[in-house]
């Protein structure tokens, strides 16, 4: 029974997978691609990630079911699995409605009724939803990643226990927006920092106890549910599970030396609750990009989709090193004058000329993000190596 179910899992992850990058890591170079202009270069872990296969599989096994007619209604996805425009296009394609962050607020009864089958994505939803969809008595296919349940439960947890939730990530990420939403449900105050500079805000404030500045008006709407810094004196700390690790890091260090500086040793171990809520698939996915990012690339291409959180933080890892370019697909590559990448300032893609150095032999890295399938990292390189042949 094992051996059937991996291989009936395996097949669901066909549609994602590559002979081009099943010919690259069985080469007696394993992830190297050697051409005669030079070379591409893939790092020794990238791309799906285990929640993300699970999600795939169990999407697609229920796409299947009411294929063969072993289920009514229809097949609504609350939000898009993952952050990749090819996947979702993918289930869309397969007659899956995937619902807008707008429809799914109010999509109990309008969208979803008791003969559908709803399909929770990788982020989860608010609690409110999930508890309505049950209610209904609809089919429902939860695809929550394990360690966005873990963060929810131990960030959850701490809330009983009397802290405040310190969330290092992006406020409106789908992930950390169903966080926040648990943690309201939970009778919690939350207060998102998305950056370094965000949380030396934050320190600034715990600090001087003698100001009571407004975190609405300093940190956005979106960012928390209290006006006032003392709801964080005793302080839990979870982090989007997408996020730079080693900055995660740098944070806590900084939290804890502004507790230590204000209340002391002893009293700020109490006041504090860390939770590396990172998951280890992104931090072996970090690590690997640095590996080959630091062995000397002309430029590094990233592959992923423009909403991915991890695949953005492999993008700034990359830049680091060399000119780095994050595309979603091969079809970005009009040419070796001409691309469309992501541009950080403006969120959103923009044309750029003369991305490919003329010298060779040149050295291309090529990263994926967890949410980044095998058979759109294989056409880029592909187009890729069109231009080192």
């Amino acid at each position: 029974m094992a051996a059937e179910k991996k291989h009936n899992d395996e097949k669901s992850l066909d549609a994602f997978s590559s002979p081009v990058l099943d010919r690259i890591f069985s080469g007696d170079d394993p992830g190297v691609w050697n051409l005669p202009g030079g070379e591409l270069v893939l790092p020794r872990v990238f791309g799906f990630c285990r929640g993300v296969k699970r999600a795939l599989i169990m999407a697609d096994k229920a796409v299947t079911a009411h294929t063969d007619g072993h289920k009514n209604g229809n097949l609504v996805l609350l939000g898009e699995i993952i952050h990749n425009p090819w996947v979702n296009d993918y289930f869309s394609r397969r007659g899956v409605k995937i619902l807008t962050t707008d429809q799914c607020s109010s999509c109990v009864g309008r969208y979803v009724t008791r003969e559908d089958t709803a399909i929770i994505p990788a982020f989860g939803v608010p609690l409110e939803i999930e508890q309505q969809l049950k209610q209904i008595g609809c089919d429902i296919i939860d695809c929550s990643c394990g360690d966005v349940i873990r963060l929810w439960r131990w960030s959850e947890k701490a809330v009983k226990d009397g802290f405040g939730v310190l969330i290092f990530g992006r406020a409106m990420h789908d992930e950390t927006v169903v966080t926040k939403t648990r943690l309201a449900a939970a009778g919690g105050k939350y207060l998102v920092v998305e950056n370094i500079e965000q949380v030396e805000k934050f320190t600034k404030m715990i600090a001087d106890a003698h100001e009571a500045p407004d975190l609405r008006e300093i940190f956005g709407p979106d960012a928390t549910n209290t006006d006032s810094p003392s709801h964080f004196l005793t302080l839990a700390q979870v982090s989007q599970t997408t996020m730079l690790y080693n900055h995660t890091q740098k944070i806590c260090e900084m939290i804890l030396d502004v507790f230590v500086e204000r209340f002391g040793k002893s009293a700020a171990k109490k006041q504090l609750m860390f939770q590396p809520t990172v998951c280890r698939a992104t931090q072996d996915r970090q690590n690997a990009a640095v590996e080959l990012c630091s062995s000397g690339c002309d430029l590094v291409i990233v592959v992923g989709g423009f909403g991915s959180s991890n695949t953005r933080h492999l993008h700034e890892l990359a830049g680091k090193y060399a000119p780095s370019y994050l595309i979603e697909d091969a079809e970005a590559i009009q040419s070796p004058a001409q691309l469309t990448t992501y541009d950080g300032d403006s969120d959103d893609s923009v044309s750029i000329k003369d991305w490919l150095p003329a010298k060779r032999p040149l050295k291309i890295g090529v990263l994926a993000g967890a949410s980044s399938p095998q058979v759109v990292v294989g056409q880029v390189l592909e187009k890729l190596a069109g231009f080192l042949k």
